[in-house]
């Protein structure tokens, strides 16, 4: 395994702002309007929808199933986010009171195996569609909160769930295997649905969403067309089959638990959590050269690919016949990038990369846009209200396996390649694959942004290339504005949700946080079914001791390439501040030199450290050597010492 030599000595670069600024740009004005209306928003949330002793509405006490713990969760997860890029201390201290409210009730609300939905604080046997949303709390208070031992300790424990030497079985060190596609801390075991029904395990989407609009997820059934599993007879057989195909083995999917141990790593420096990353991106790396450059969707417990699923590659939970790349991805993208900041070895890229490729050969040109196959399935009826190219009749377009031919717009996997490599090769893949046609991508899309699909990103890298000078204004606008909604709809709503269910504080969460990673660490939304945070710089209060920018300053990223960063930061408040600015979201890169009011220097610094006296500003042109320290949650002070 490549391991960088990793720089040892940590080191600062000061700075002092001499720009007096007379008015502060409009772009910092709305940055620090937006985080004090997250305060007020959130103070406010947390009277209306929580209950007197920081729990969940919901569920109610005899309620009985396995769906709804990560909703919940994700009605505050990006609190200690907002908070770590400098939002009010309130923020973090009303997100661990509303998690250790939701720990305590899901830890009373029964399942059908007999055991709580929350075991030793962990969901008990998930998917990682599902553990990657819930767990994003747990990666942003790594940001957060890294000296808070509670906050550490779980992560260890969540992490250790996993090792091969744990007494719960998920994981096959000798198969290098995850050994169901669901799992957690009641182990694999309760992966297969002949306890429960399949219904209780995907929530409360009804046939007409699952198969109405996605299609059969196999074509060798004795079901002619997926309006039949409209059926509830049908629609038990249906889950007979996946029973037998998809209850054991693993998926790509999995490959989202890499995020777990990478969190564990960042708290800890323990060997053991990177050898797993890279360890478990090696053996889908192996299984993907096995399957002819393709990622198999499904392997069993001998490692054989297709082992259920009666030889073939794909048919797997969430793989290529059922979620296609949008899931597939996940597991793709967040390995890629959490062995790269582990390692500092790049090559990791690859494996994502070639199947971006895949798609990319695969796909069909339609005026100046690239439609490229999301799914992939045998031959049989492809008549169901899905989106992507279709034939003459309505069916939905399929060739040579390949189906689902659509832009590859709401998903951020090649925007993160670009990312994490830098390469130019990669930004044009980016390019190569935008949806031309639908829509001006220099526009901020104004309404409330999608859980996966931030629905910014491209405007985000126009802004970046000059093409949209106002995206920081239009952003924070966008964010304010979808904010404000959601806190006139809890004032007019009162105490009471219209409807009370799993996702009654996900969808009131009047947090958006998205602008604010563009603008102040030059960072894209993390891969939503759990991928970390990936940023060129992260800010730091050295006199309050606390991450993120101090109180009456703001940041403005206008730069992300290769060679570094151009950043701004102003102090628009009424007192003398001091920032730490440090390279890389967790100290991986490194500042090799800096130019700023007509100076240049050579810095070779972890940090900058910028003196901001009381309505100053400076812009830092800053090159940067990227992954070559070994990353780390602790503060800046803390690495100095």
């Amino acid at each position: 395994m490549f391991m960088a030599a990793w720089d040892s000595e940590w080191s600062m670069f000061e700075i002092a702002a001499r720009r007096s600024v007379a008015e502060p740009p409009e772009w910092a004005t709305r940055q620090r309007a937006l985080f004090d209306l997250f305060e007020t928003a959130v103070d406010e949330f947390v009277a209306d929808y929580l209950d007197e002793d920081g729990e969940p509405l919901w569920p109610p006490e005899d309620h009985v199933g396995v769906d709804g713990y990560d909703d919940v969760i994700e009605g505050f997860y990006n609190w200690p986010l907002v908070y770590a890029m400098g939002g009010d201390e309130s923020l973090l201290n009303h997100a661990q009171r509303a998690y250790e409210g939701a720990l305590t009730r899901f830890e009373r609300a029964e399942t059908p195996h007999g055991h709580p939905m929350v075991v030793d604080e962990f969901e008990q046997c998930r998917d990682w569609f599902h553990l990657g949303e819930g767990n994003l709390y747990t990666y942003n208070m790594g940001l957060a909160a890294p000296d808070d031992d509670v906050v550490a300790d779980r992560a260890e424990k969540f992490a250790d769930m996993y090792l091969g030497d744990s007494d719960l079985n998920n994981y096959d060190p000798e198969q290098r295997l995850v050994r169901a596609p669901m799992n957690g801390s009641a182990g694999p075991e309760y992966s297969d649905l002949s306890a429960f029904g399949a219904r209780s395990t995907f929530g409360g989407y009804g046939a007409d969403y699952r198969w109405a609009s996605h299609g059969l997820p196999w074509r060798d059934l004795e079901f002619e067309s997926a309006t039949e599993l409209l059926d509830p007879a049908n629609e038990d057989r249906l889950y007979e089959i996946y029973e037998e195909r998809c209850s054991k083995g693993d998926i790509p999917l999995n490959l989202a638990i890499s995020s777990l141990m990478t969190n564990a790593y960042l708290h800890t420096g323990d060997e053991s959590y990177r050898e797993w990353v890279t360890e478990y991106l090696d053996a889908w790396r192996e299984r993907t050269e096995r399957n002819g450059g393709i990622i198999p969707d499904n392997v069993g417990l001998s490692d054989e690919i297709g082992e259920y699923t009666n030889g073939e590659w794909y048919g797997g939970m969430y793989g290529w016949s059922w979620g296609g790349w949008h899931y597939v991805g996940v597991g793709t993208t967040t390995a890629a990038e959490n062995a790269t900041l582990l390692t500092g070895d790049r090559d990791h890229l690859d494996f994502h990369r070639s199947q971006l490729d895949v798609l990319m050969e695969e796909g069909i040109e339609q005026g100046e846009t690239l439609y490229i196959p999301h799914k992939y399935g045998g031959e049989g009826d492809y008549h169901y209200n899905g989106s992507g190219l279709r034939e003459d009749d309505g069916e939905i377009a399929w060739r040579d396996g390949w189906y689902e031919f659509k832009p590859h717009r709401d998903d951020p996997y090649a925007i993160h390649l670009w990312f994490m490599s830098q390469d130019e090769a990669d930004r044009d893949r980016v390019a190569d694959l935008r949806d031309w046609g639908s829509r001006d991508w220099k526009q901020v899309d104004m309404r409330p942004s999608s859980k996966h699909g931030a629905g910014n990103e491209y405007a985000w890298l126009a802004y970046l290339d000059g093409e949209f000078p106002n995206f920081p204004e239009r952003v924070l606008e966008a964010n304010r504005n979808h904010a404000q909604e959601h806190l006139d709809r809890m004032r007019a709503e009162g105490r009471e949700p219209d409807v009370l269910n799993e996702d009654y504080l996900r969808d009131r969460n009047p947090v958006f946080h998205r602008g604010l990673l563009n603008l102040t660490m030059g960072a894209p939304q993390p891969v939503y079914y759990g991928g970390m945070v990936m940023a060129q710089v992260r800010h730091f209060d050295p006199q309050r001791e606390r991450p993120g920018l101090p109180e009456g300053v703001s940041a403005l990223v206008e730069r992300v390439s290769s060679d570094g960063v151009d950043l701004t930061l102003v102090n628009s408040g009424s007192r003398d501040r001091e920032v730490l600015t440090q390279a890389g979201a967790y100290g991986e890169h490194e500042f090799t030199g800096v130019e700023y009011d007509g100076e240049e220097a050579t810095a070779d610094a972890d940090a900058l450290r910028v003196s901001l006296p009381s309505g100053t500003r400076v812009s830092v042109s800053a090159e940067m050597d990227r992954f070559v320290d070994d990353p780390g949650y602790a503060f800046p002070w803390d690495r100095a010492e």
